[in-house]
C-alpha cells in the first residue's frame, strides 16, 4: 500500500511538471510567428571596357536611389523648418523686443547721467 502511494505522488509530481511544460510551450508557440525569408541571387554581368568594371545600369539605380534620397531630406527638413517658423519667428520678436527696451533704458541712463553731470559743470565754471 505504501509502495502505491508512492508511486501515484510520484505520479502526480509528473503529470504536474508536463502540464506546466505544456502550458510553457503553448505560450511560447503563440508568441513565435512564422517568417518566410525569399532570397533571391544572381550574379551581376561584369561588363570590362578598357579594362574596367563598367556597370552602368548599376550606377544609375545607386545615384536614382540617392537622389530620391536627397528630395526626401530636403521634404523633411522643409517641413520640420515649416513646423519651427512660429517658435523662430517668436524668439526673434522676444530678442529684439529685449534689445529695444535696454537700448531706450541705455539711452535714458546716458541722458541723465551725462546731463546732470554736465548741467554741474556749467554752474561750477559760470558761479
Amino acid at each position: 500500500m505504501k509502495d502505491t502511494l508512492e508511486v501515484s505522488q510520484k505520479l502526480d509530481e509528473v503529470r504536474g511538471t508536463i502540464e506546466e511544460k505544456q502550458a510553457e510551450f503553448e505560450t511560447l508557440s503563440k508568441q513565435v510567428e512564422n517568417v518566410a525569408i525569399n532570397i533571391n541571387l544572381h550574379s551581376e554581368a561584369d561588363a570590362r571596357v578598357f579594362g574596367l568594371n563598367w556597370r552602368p545600369l548599376y550606377q544609375l539605380k545607386v545615384a536614382a536611389r540617392e537622389g530620391l534620397e536627397g528630395l526626401g531630406d530636403y521634404a523633411v527638413s522643409m517641413t520640420a523648418f515649416v513646423f519651427y517658423l512660429p517658435t523662430i519667428l517668436l524668439w526673434l520678436f522676444t530678442v529684439l523686443f529685449g534689445a529695444a527696451v535696454g537700448w531706450r533704458i541705455l539711452k535714458w541712463a546716458a541722458r541723465s547721467l551725462f546731463t546732470s553731470s554736465t548741467r554741474g559743470l556749467v554752474e561750477k565754471t559760470a558761479g
